[in-house]
């Protein structure tokens, strides 16, 4: 795996997060997307230490986004999460791994991770919500009922 599931609840919850700016309490959250609460408060924490979330303690709290989602791209979020250079990390595991002293991936990690690395710095998090509304849209049970009918 690319990313740790850390990484994929983080970009679940983020697309999940109010877009008029009200909070949401890690708990809720982690109830709508079936996803273990203390674990998930935990990201979140990570994710406010990185200026990504407000975080708010009290029964009026919770988390919400410190700016608007199209301001805040997937690249954000994985170095909030996983930390800045995961991708520079050799993909074979190697502790040298560079253009002088390659590994037999080198070569071809090197034009994937550009990719990856041009498609989540160009993706924002309204493009994962976005993604998230055409995805309910498709599955709700009235166009389940038309693509089988």
């Amino acid at each position: 795996m690319l990313f740790t599931v850390a990484t994929g609840y983080a970009l679940q919850a983020l697309a999940h997060m109010p877009e008029d700016g009200s909070f949401m309490m890690a708990k809720d959250l982690a109830g709508q997307l079936h996803l273990p609460a203390p674990y998930l408060a935990k990201i979140l924490q990570n994710l406010a230490r990185a200026e990504i979330l407000e975080s708010v303690r009290g029964p009026k709290g919770g988390f919400r986004l410190t700016r608007p989602a199209h301001r805040v791209s997937v690249g954000e979020v994985l170095a909030a999460v996983e930390g800045t250079g995961s991708l520079d990390r050799c993909i074979m595991g190697f502790p040298a791994c560079d253009c002088d002293n390659p590994c037999p991936m080198h070569d071809a990690w090197t034009a994937v991770k550009a990719h990856v690395e041009t498609s989540m710095t160009s993706t924002t998090l309204r493009d994962l919500q976005l993604t998230k509304v055409r995805r309910s849209l498709l599955l709700s049970p009235a166009a389940v009922k038309r693509a089988k009918g």
